[in-house]
């Protein structure tokens, strides 16, 4: 007899007081018949515990006593959680109301880890939407459904059985924890892309954070890819063809904006600068790395 399925949706956070109480009113509003429970890992400074415990009273907070990374966060979230299928989110993003469903069908084909597409939720800006594009280009809601090898853990649902086989995520890394996770399930599981298991996600507004954040991604991709035979490791391993990966890189967003995300190509034109900036700064970090002996 098949077991009937129940959802623990898991949310790290760290002084997320701007966004998480949009993330939460859409998570208790899903539009779905499976049972579902929500659960905060919280290690914040600010008023984040606050507002869980005082307007969202039916959802679950885990409060650490010190700052904690996502990976790790995300890990003590599943050893509370009830459900047998897990479903991350990030504070600063927020659910589409047919998120879970859209996410469940999937299961219920037969994959064990499925995600779906990153929609920009404060397209105001232009730094908002370089930072979406060159966040998440290969997940925009144009992206075709497909089977992939790697998928952001913002919009991440996994089979709790699957997820402890795995062993869980790195606990000790800033950044990649997601795609050491990623790169150790696609070797026995098919990760499956669907692009109306939808959230949305707010962008970085400001010039410091958004090439603070690329530069950070770029250095710690190197640094993963020096340890672990990822995809594109031969251009850390070997650090004079890492200064191609400028070049690589804004050919790939490219090509995927112009074959599958049409509707935003008047944005991606009028922002990249900004998208080449970006690459720059990711470069700048990967290529740094890349040279460095450790």
């Amino acid at each position: 007899m098949a077991k009937k399925l129940s959802v623990s949706i898991v949310i790290p956070s760290y002084n997320s007081e701007k966004w998480i109480a949009r993330c939460l009113s859409s998570l208790v509003q899903q539009e779905t018949t499976i049972p579902y429970e929500i659960i905060v890992v919280d290690s914040s400074k600010d008023s984040t515990p606050e507002i869980v415990t005082k307007q969202f009273p039916s959802v679950r907070l885990v409060k650490l006593d010190k700052q904690t990374y996502p990976g790790a966060g995300r890990n003590i979230g599943v050893e509370k959680a009830k459900g047998n299928i897990l479903a991350f989110i990030d504070s600063d993003c927020v659910a589409h109301p047919g998120w879970l469903e859209a996410a469940l069908k999937g299961i219920k084909k037969g994959y064990n880890i499925v995600g779906g597409s990153v929609k920009n939720a404060n397209p105001q800006t232009l730094i908002s939407i370089a930072d979406h594009i060159l966040t998440f280009n290969e997940f925009l809601p144009g992206m075709p459904q497909r089977e992939v090898c790697f998928m952001p853990t913002c919009n991440f649902i996994c089979k709790k059985e699957v997820f402890k086989e795995i062993g869980g995520f790195p606990p000790d890394l800033l950044a990649g924890e997601d795609t050491i996770f990623n790169y150790k399930a696609a070797k026995h599981y098919k990760l499956f892309f669907d692009p109306e298991i939808q959230i949305a996600h707010h962008n970085r507004e400001r010039f410091k954070k958004f090439f603070g954040h690329h530069y950070t991604f770029g250095k710690h991709s190197a640094l993963l890819r020096k340890k672990v035979k990822l995809p594109g490791s031969i251009f850390a391993k070997y650090p004079f063809l890492s200064l191609l990966v400028p070049l690589v890189r804004l050919t790939r967003i490219s090509l995927r904006m112009m074959r599958w995300n049409r509707k935003e190509l008047f944005r991606f034109i009028i922002t990249f600068p900004l998208i080449v900036a970006g690459v720059s700064v990711w470069s700048f970090g990967f290529i740094k790395s890349s040279y460095c002996s450790s």
